[in-house]
């Protein structure tokens, strides 16, 4: 298994690097799921969901809060989750997804955090898509 996720991680790095994202994406919706809001702006909704922090006890492996990540390029780091959600169906269940996500996600955010307001797109995608090969 770990064969057939390593090559269809390779061949989405080879999309994300030779493909038009912004074309193949235009259309996807913004990721929300496992704890993790995609978004281009900050809404007062957004914040108090982030702000209105659940008590977890978990075994989880990052910290379990919510998580949302603020980027102009929200509809293509969305269709990136997507594509791994599909890569990783076999290893990811209802409690794993946590993890995964949440690592993702802060992956995203740390990438933003330290571009802005430089971000590349293609560093973006490439950077959560280097965490995803870590669960290999």
């Amino acid at each position: 298994m770990s064969n057939n996720i390593n090559r269809k991680l390779n061949g989405l790095e080879n999309q994300i690097q030779n493909d038009d994202i912004l074309t193949i994406a235009k259309d996807v919706d913004n990721w929300g799921g496992a704890d993790v809001i995609i978004d281009k702006e900050m809404t007062d909704e957004l914040k108090e969901w982030v702000g209105n922090q659940p008590f977890v006890i978990s075994l989880q492996k990052s910290e379990p809060r919510r998580r949302a990540v603020i980027t102009k390029h929200a509809k293509e780091l969305s269709w990136l989750f997507y594509e791994l959600k599909e890569i990783f169906s076999e290893r990811i269940d209802f409690s794993s997804k946590y993890d995964f996500y949440g690592f993702l996600d802060q992956s995203a955010i740390d990438y933003i955090s330290e571009k802005q307001p430089d971000q590349n797109l293609h560093d973006l995608l490439l950077a959560v898509l280097a965490t995803a090969k870590t669960f290999v």
